[in-house]
C-alpha cells in the first residue's frame, strides 16, 4: 500500500512537471508568433513609457499595420487588373494569329470571326490623311515595323523614375513617364514598368482627361505604375523616341479652342523634340486631323497613332500623357524648354502653312501708290452678328480700305484660307472665335476687335488683345454702347441686362453667356466707329 501511494505521488509530480514544461513551451512559442500589431504595440509602449513618444498610442500603433494591409490590397488589385489586360492582349494576339493561319483551335469559329471582324472595322475606320495640296506626302505607315528607329539627339538619358503626375494645376492634368513606358491603346492605358530585378511598392493609378483643359468632356486615359517588370505586357513595337498621348475631344470644333486647347499646348509640349516624337491620339476626329494635318506633320516625323484602335503594346523611353498649358491662347516662355513664346508659335504656324516668313505687311510691300490697305471683315452667321453689314462695308471703303467680307465656316479649307488672311493688313470683327485667324497675319498687321455689350472688355483683352501683342501684331478695340445692341429692343432700358450688366455677370458665367454671348447682335454706329478707322489708317502708314 505504501509503495502504491509513493508511485501515485511520483506520477502526480511528474505530470505536474510535464504540464509546467508544456506551458513554458507554449509561452515561448507565443512570444515568437505574436501578430505584428501586438509586437508593434509592445515596442511603442516601451518607447512611450521611456518618454520618447508622447502621441496617442491607441491611434498610432494600429496605423502602420493598416497602411501595410492597404498597400498590399492595392498591389493585389492592380496585379489582377494587369494580369487580366495581359491575358486579353495575349488571347487577342493568339486568336488573330490562328485566324490568319486558318487554325480552328482557339475559341472556335465564333472567336475567329469576331477577331477578323474587329480587324476589318479597325481597317475600315482607320483615318486616311490625304494630302491637302499636290506637293503634300503622307507619312502613314512609316513605322509599321518591329523596332522604330529615331534620332538620338533627344534621347532621354535620365535615370528611370516613377511617373510624375501633376493634378495641382486648375487648367490641366498630365503625367510624365521616364524609363520603361508601355502604351496599350485599346485599353486607354499607359504602364510605367520599374527596372528589372526591382519592385515598386507604391503602386498607383491615375485616370484623367488627356487634354489641356481639365473641365471638358474629353477622353480619359489611365496611367498605371506596376509593381514589377514581370507584370508588364510584352512589347510588340519598340521605339527609341518619346511619345505624347493626347485627346482631341472637349470643345474642339471652335477655332479658338482648337488653337488654345490643342495646337498651342501641343507645340509647348513637343516642339523641343524637333520632330522626333510620336503622337498617340485618343478621341480622334478625322475632320480635325485633316484640317490641321500640316501642323501635326510639322511637329512629328512619325506616323500618328489612333490610340483608341491601337491593339499593339508600344514601348517608349519617355511618354507624356495629357498636355500642359499655360494660359488662354498664350505661352509663358519661362515654362518652356527653349523659351518658346507666342511669336515663335505664330511663325511656326506660318511655316507649317507655307506662308512667307519675316516679311512686311502687304500694304507696305506694294509699290502701287494707289493701292489701299486690305481689311478682312468677319461676318458671323448666328450670334453677335453685324446687323448692318452692307453699311459697314461701305463705311470702311469710304475710309480708304479695300474690304474683303468673309463668313468663315467650320469646314473651310484652312490651308487656302490662311493664304487669304496673309494677304490682308487688317482683320476686323465682333469678339468671337473667328478672330483666331490673326495667327495668319503678318508682323505689324492690325486687329480691330468690336466688343459686344455687357462688360466684356476683360474677355476681349485676355482672349485676343494680349495674344495679338505677344505675336507682334497691333490691335484696336471698340466697345459698343447699349444703343448698338439688339438686347436693348428685346429687354428695354430698365432690365438689368441693359441697366446693370455687372449684376448679370455676378450670377455666373452661364448668365453672362446666355445674354451677352448668345442672344445679342450688333448694329454698329458708324459715326461713333469712324475714329477707329482713322486710327487704323494712321497705324498702317507709320
Amino acid at each position: 500500500m505504501m509503495n502504491l501511494k509513493s508511485m501515485n505521488r511520483i506520477f502526480s509530480e511528474s505530470q505536474f512537471c510535464l504540464i509546467l514544461l508544456l506551458a513554458l513551451v507554449l509561452a515561448i512559442t507565443a512570444c515568437f508568433t505574436l501578430p505584428d500589431q501586438f509586437r508593434l504595440r509592445a515596442l511603442n509602449w516601451k518607447q512611450y513609457t521611456n518618454g520618447t513618444d508622447t502621441r496617442d498610442d491607441s491611434k498610432r500603433l494600429i496605423e502602420p499595420v493598416e497602411e501595410t494591409k492597404r498597400s498590399e490590397d492595392r498591389q493585389q488589385t492592380t496585379s489582377q487588373e494587369v494580369k487580366q489586360i495581359v491575358h486579353v492582349y495575349n488571347s487577342s494576339k493568339n486568336d488573330h494569329r490562328n485566324a490568319y493561319n486558318g487554325n480552328d483551335n482557339s475559341h472556335a469559329a465564333e472567336t475567329k470571326q469576331e477577331v477578323l471582324q474587329k480587324a476589318d472595322e479597325i481597317q475600315e475606320n482607320e483615318p486616311e490623311f490625304r494630302p491637302l495640296s499636290i506637293n503634300e506626302t503622307s507619312t502613314k505607315n512609316i513605322t509599321q515595323v518591329a523596332y522604330v528607329k529615331g534620332s538620338t539627339k533627344n534621347a532621354n538619358k535620365q535615370t528611370p523614375t516613377k511617373p510624375v503626375c501633376d493634378n495641382s494645376n486648375w487648367r490641366y492634368e498630365a503625367c510624365d513617364i521616364m524609363g520603361d513606358a508601355r502604351t496599350f491603346g485599346i485599353f486607354s492605358t499607359v504602364f510605367y514598368v520599374p527596372p528589372p530585378e526591382t519592385t515598386n511598392p507604391a503602386v498607383q493609378n491615375w485616370t484623367f482627361s488627356a487634354q489641356s483643359r481639365r473641365a471638358v468632356d474629353a477622353k480619359n486615359v489611365t496611367v498605371k505604375s506596376l509593381f514589377s517588370s514581370l507584370e508588364a505586357p510584352p512589347c510588340s513595337i519598340r521605339n527609341n523616341i518619346p511619345a505624347i498621348v493626347v485627346a482631341l475631344g472637349g470643345l474642339t470644333g471652335n477655332l479658338w479652342h482648337d488653337f488654345s486647347d490643342v495646337l498651342i499646348p501641343l507645340f509647348i509640349n513637343s516642339r523641343a523634340f524637333d520632330g522626333e516624337v510620336q503622337f498617340l491620339i485618343t478621341d480622334m476626329h478625322i475632320w480635325f486631323m485633316q484640317k490641321y494635318w500640316l501642323v501635326f506633320k510639322k511637329l512629328s516625323r512619325y506616323e500618328i497613332i489612333n490610340f483608341d484602335k491601337d491593339s499593339d503594346v508600344r514601348c517608349y523611353p519617355h511618354v507624356m500623357v495629357g498636355l500642359k498649358s499655360h494660359k488662354d491662347l498664350g505661352i509663358d516662355p519661362e515654362r518652356t524648354l527653349n523659351r518658346y513664346n507666342m511669336m515663335d508659335f505664330r511663325m511656326f504656324i506660318r511655316d507649317a502653312f507655307a506662308l512667307p516668313q519675316s516679311v512686311d505687311i502687304p500694304f507696305k510691300l506694294n509699290t502701287d501708290p494707289n493701292k489701299k490697305p486690305r481689311l478682312m471683315l468677319i461676318l458671323r452667321s448666328r450670334n453677335r452678328r453685324f446687323m448692318n453689314g452692307p453699311e459697314i462695308v461701305q463705311a470702311v471703303q469710304r475710309s480708304g480700305f479695300e474690304v474683303l467680307p468673309v463668313e468663315p465656316t467650320r469646314d473651310l479649307n484652312i490651308t487656302e484660307f490662311s493664304r487669304v488672311v496673309d494677304s490682308c493688313d487688317v482683320l476686323m470683327g465682333v469678339h468671337g472665335a473667328a478672330l483666331t485667324n490673326i495667327m495668319f497675319l503678318r508682323t505689324n498687321a492690325l486687329l480691330i476687335q468690336v466688343i459686344p455689350y455687357g462688360k466684356m472688355e476683360n474677355d476681349a483683352d485676355n482672349f485676343f488683345n494680349r495674344p495679338a501683342t505677344a505675336m507682334k501684331l497691333r490691335h484696336l478695340e471698340y466697345s459698343i454702347s447699349a444703343k448698338e445692341t439688339t438686347l436693348l429692343e428685346k429687354y428695354g432700358w430698365d432690365n438689368p441686362v441693359i441697366s446693370d450688366p455687372d449684376s448679370i455677370r455676378k450670377q455666373g458665367w452661364r448668365a453672362g453667356m446666355r445674354y451677352y454671348w448668345l442672344e445679342q447682335d450688333v448694329v454698329l454706329n458708324l459715326t461713333r466707329f469712324a475714329p477707329i478707322l482713322v486710327k487704323a489708317q494712321q497705324l498702317l502708314h507709320e
